[in-house]
């Protein structure tokens, strides 16, 4: 065991330091806080990001708090996980269009039970990306000038939830997280002149994000009969202001030179709030005989109203549904007759309308998507891999926007042993 757990935990360091590394991002990351991650682990993302009512399988799924109360009560378990993929971003000019790819650490948590009633789970994770580089050429009154916009950093989420079970199949959770990290923005008015009888004008803004968000979840499995059971799930994300610091500068140089030619504007440590609008899910899942499972989740969150430093970021309510589903041939994960009978094989669609509003909200940005995936057992053990893969398309080629067709490979290696029973020798 100390010899596994000490491999596993050079696996996770080299994991940190990938995560710290980031994702490339996406044009659509420039509002608000940028590209909210879904908090799914590798077996919900390959089911379409099904996560709010999923049978327990020896793993961690916190995004719905109730389901650290189903950990097994002798198990430890210790899950992480890679994500990397491919972006392709299309224009109506094609000789804009380009390719970009990424790889970041994806989750990193563990969990254990307290009593036979109260399990806890603590975990690191990406809350949301900033990448986009975005430039737009304009002639008009006879001059010649590029508008540049981009933007980097992102979000992180260490999470510390707590579930209990006070009675057979009702679970219910609450989780406390720590949001940090940093965002930097930049945009400039850039005149194509050689003679210097123009000033461009930059400004840079670096925020600095540190606050708490709390969740709290519920799930209830009715058993019809032996082999049949519905399962239902509830999330609810606390509406909260996240407190931020912000740097801004805005300054002049000549249109022929890259020198600072003064500073309009600069002001260190402004203190202000970030909104992060309340968020509802709802699941539904139907199970068979241990061996299918299908389930259907929707999640919405109101950023209509939602505030960044005081100004509304005209942002568009959300949501997301995702319909998936998995089956188990043997309904024994890890069948020790057939390794193939007790290979779990997943599959899912999602639909995610984004809350980006763009050109006055006549121009939706939705995303949909399909994700198949793998459960693959170790012999002799609750220990697993997870395997996924999505595909889908967001954005669209409409009113001169852009659209992003992205493939996904994610990669989890979920450590679930019995840490907390005593060896006996006759």
């Amino acid at each position: 065991m100390y010899k596994k757990l000490t491999s596993i935990l050079f696996l996770v360091s080299i994991g940190v330091a990938v995560f710290a590394q980031g994702r490339v991002g996406s044009p659509y990351t420039r509002n608000g806080v940028g590209d909210a991650t879904r908090s799914t682990l590798t077996r919900g993302n390959s089911m379409g990001g099904l996560s709010y009512t999923l049978p327990y399988a020896n793993g961690i799924n916190y995004a719905n708090p109730a389901q650290i109360g189903e950990i097994d009560s002798l198990t430890f378990i210790l899950d992480f996980g890679l994500n990397g993929g491919a972006r392709a971003f299309s224009q109506t000019n094609p000789e804009y269009s380009q390719l970009k790819t990424d790889f970041h650490l994806s989750h990193i948590n563990f969990g254990f039970a307290v009593t036979k009633w109260w399990k806890a789970a603590a975990g690191l994770l990406p809350f949301s990306d900033v990448g986009y580089s975005i430039s737009s050429n304009d002639i008009s009154l006879g001059v010649d000038k590029n508008y540049l916009f981009a933007g980097d950093g992102g979000v992180n989420k260490v999470f510390f939830t707590n579930a209990f079970n006070p009675f057979n199949n009702f679970y219910f959770g609450i989780t406390a997280s720590y949001l940090f990290g940093k965002i930097y923005q930049s945009s400039g008015l850039v005149f194509n002149d050689d003679t210097g009888a123009y000033l461009n004008v930059f400004e840079q803004n670096t925020i600095q994000i540190h606050d708490f968000s709390f969740d709290a979840g519920l799930k209830y499995v009715y058993n019809i009969n032996e082999t049949n059971s519905l399962s239902f799930g509830a999330v609810y994300g606390l509406n909260s202001d996240l407190a931020a610091v912000r740097t801004r500068i805005v300054y002049h140089t000549l249109s022929n030179s890259s020198a600072i030619v003064d500073t309009v504007f600069r002001a260190d440590d402004q203190e202000g709030l970030i909104s992060l609008p309340q968020s509802i899910g709802l699941g539904l899942g139907y199970q068979y005989n241990n061996k299918l499972y299908l389930g259907f989740d929707y999640t919405m969150q109101s950023w209509e109203n939602a505030e960044f430093f005081g100004q509304i970021d005209n942002l568009s309510n959300s949501s997301f549904m995702s319909l998936g589903l998995e089956y188990i041939p043997s309904g024994d994960r890890g069948s020790i007759f057939s390794y193939w009978k007790g290979v779990a094989y997943r599959g899912g669609v999602h639909y995610n309308q984004n809350y980006f509003n763009l050109e006055n909200g006549e121009t939706p940005i939705n995303d949909f998507g399909i994700s198949f995936g793998l459960g693959l057992p170790m012999k002799r053990s609750k220990t697993s891999f997870n395997i996924s893969l999505e595909y889908g398309q967001r954005g669209t080629l409409e009113n001169n926007l852009i659209k992003e067709n992205y493939a996904i490979l994610g990669i989890s290696f979920n450590l679930a042993e019995i840490w907390f029973v005593k060896s006996k020798f006759d």
